[in-house]
């Protein structure tokens, strides 16, 4: 476990080169506007951090105690959140794009407005989570029993024309499987 007891012992850990900050315990610090890209703070206790406009690109916060703290506008591209419990947090304006966000705790979580493209939704924890607003496109992965537009989310541009593009070819995509299941030909030259 590392011992980190203010926002200076971190900053200047991580200015040093450390970046493995596993099992830690943080209580109500502000590390508004930090750049912390590929931190590990997995199997951590952070409670009530403010993290806002932070960049975290590429961290690590699987199995990590997250409740309560705020994420607003901060970049997590590629983070690792898989486990997690973000039960009350402030994900608004979050760039989440292609983060690990598998098995959850979301509940009362705030996505208002957060960038969804292709994160892993998957096995989530939902109750009392807002969602309104936050974009998502055809590679953001989500579980069955979530429907995007009843949680009032916005599909991008580029989704929305795939699906329609999807639906006139779905005839044309049946037709080509069903020649993929077909009798070879025999096209060895005849003598």
């Amino acid at each position: 476990m590392f011992n980190i007891q203010s926002k200076s012992q971190l900053i200047e850990s991580y200015s040093q080169g450390v970046r493995n900050f596993q099992n830690s315990i943080l209580t109500a610090i502000d590390l508004r506007a930090s750049n912390l890209a590929e931190i590990n703070f997995d199997s951590s206790n952070l409670i009530e951090i403010n993290w806002s406009n932070c960049n975290l690109n590429q961290a690590s916060f699987s199995k990590t105690y997250l409740c309560l703290s705020d994420f607003q506008n901060c970049s997590l591209i590629q983070a690792n959140l898989q486990g997690a419990n973000l039960e009350q947090a402030n994900l608004q304006g979050a760039n989440l794009e292609r983060a690990n966000l598998e098995q959850t705790n979301l509940k009362g979580a705030n996505f208002r407005g957060a960038n969804l493209r292709g994160a892993n939704l998957k096995n989530i924890q939902l109750d009392g989570t807002c969602l309104a607003g936050a974009i998502y496109n055809c590679e953001t992965i989500f579980d069955e029993n979530v429907d995007p537009e009843a949680c009032k989310m916005i599909g991008d541009n580029k989704f929305n024309s795939n699906l329609s593009s999807s639906k006139q070819n779905k005839g044309t995509v049946k037709k080509i499987l069903s020649w993929c299941r077909a009798p070879k030909l025999n096209l060895q030259p005849q003598d």
